[in-house]
Formats: structure tokens, C-alpha cells, sequence
């Protein structure tokens, strides 16, 4: 267990201070989490028979449990929007499918967890995974590092507000501001002319 070190009342910062900077993280974060859920990632699907045997699977045969199946219902959303996209290009399509950030992760979690019986399964799974799995793998490395800005200010948001619940770790301005007065008093000669 860490020690608590003693400010002293030059090293504590004021309230307003704080409430500022917790002002500005805030704005900050709903930046960032705006930028991630409409960030996308390319994943490389090659060829549009892996990436219907993929939406097959997430339609009929991916396992979910109560912790994934809301995960499971925003990536067949998001891959199912992409098939009109695919339809639409035929034969100039090049196999790249965006996947939005939220996605990425779900994505690599339902492939992962991937099972089946047979010959045939077994095949379109390696098939699958030759195709998408190093663009896939990329992607789940890039939305890590993407949102390493937001785990951070995450973190300055989660240390202002321990801050902010405990005065004794701020100066409050209005004793700042009693101070400075009766500083300003003391200092003051009330000489009278007369």
C-alpha cells in the first residue's frame, strides 16, 4: 500500500484550477470516443466467397453469451451493410471491407472462437483465416494503439475527480481569495489626513 505524501498548501492546486482542467478533459474525452465510434479499419477479405461464408457464420453458428451477443448483433450489422456495398461494385470490388472500431475487437473475439464440424467447415475457416487474418490482426493492433489516448485521459479524468472528493488535497479559491483580502488589510497603513 502506497503512502499518501502531504501537500503543502503552496503545492495544492485550486479548486477552480481543477475544475477547469476536469471541464477540458471531459470535452476531450467525448472528442476521442467520437472519433473511435466513427473510425474504421480495413480488413482484406479477398474474394467475396470468404466474406459470405463469414456473414453465414455470425448469421447461423456464432457463439454468443450474454456478455457478446450485443457485440455479435453490431458486427453482422456492420459486415451487412458492406454486402450492398460489395454487391453494388461486382467485379471492381478489391476485397477490403471497413469495419468501425467498436467492431474490430468483437470481430477478432467471434473468429477466434470459431468452431465447426467437418471437412468443408474446416476449410472455409482456413480459408477465412489466410484471407482476413493479418489484416484483422493489424487492425486489432491499431484500435489498441488508437485508444491508448483514451485509456490515458480516461485516467487524468479518474485522477482530477479523486482530487475534486477530497479538499484536503485543494485549496479552495474563496479561502485564497480571504487571504489575499486580509493580506491586502495588514499591508494597508490607514493613515488620516486631517
Amino acid at each position: 500500500m502506497s503512502k499518501e505524501v502531504k501537500l503543502t498548501p503552496e503545492e495544492k492546486p485550486l479548486r477552480s484550477q481543477l475544475n477547469e482542467e476536469y471541464k477540458n478533459l471531459n470535452e476531450r474525452l467525448d472528442v476521442l470516443v467520437k472519433e473511435m465510434q466513427e473510425r474504421e479499419y480495413e480488413i482484406d477479405f479477398q474474394n467475396a466467397k470468404v466474406f459470405n461464408h463469414l456473414l453465414k457464420f455470425l448469421e447461423k453458428n456464432a457463439p454468443w453469451g450474454h456478455t457478446t451477443a450485443t457485440g455479435l448483433i453490431m458486427l453482422y450489422s456492420n459486415l451487412k451493410q458492406q454486402k450492398s456495398v460489395i454487391k453494388s461494385l461486382q467485379d471492381k470490388w478489391d476485397g477490403k471491407v471497413a469495419v468501425r472500431a467498436a467492431n474490430v475487437q468483437i470481430f477478432w473475439t467471434m473468429v477466434t472462437k470459431m468452431t465447426g464440424s467437418g471437412f468443408y467447415e474446416a476449410r472455409n475457416f482456413v480459408e477465412l483465416m489466410a484471407a482476413i487474418g493479418e489484416s484483422l490482426s493489424n487492425a486489432v493492433q491499431q484500435v489498441n494503439i488508437d485508444n491508448t489516448e483514451l485509456r490515458e485521459t480516461h485516467a487524468e479524468v479518474n485522477r482530477v475527480e479523486s482530487i475534486l472528493s477530497n479538499p484536503e488535497r485543494y485549496i479552495d479559491d474563496v479561502e485564497v481569495e480571504a487571504e489575499v483580502e486580509k493580506s491586502l488589510a495588514d499591508e494597508v497603513d490607514p493613515v488620516v489626513e486631517g
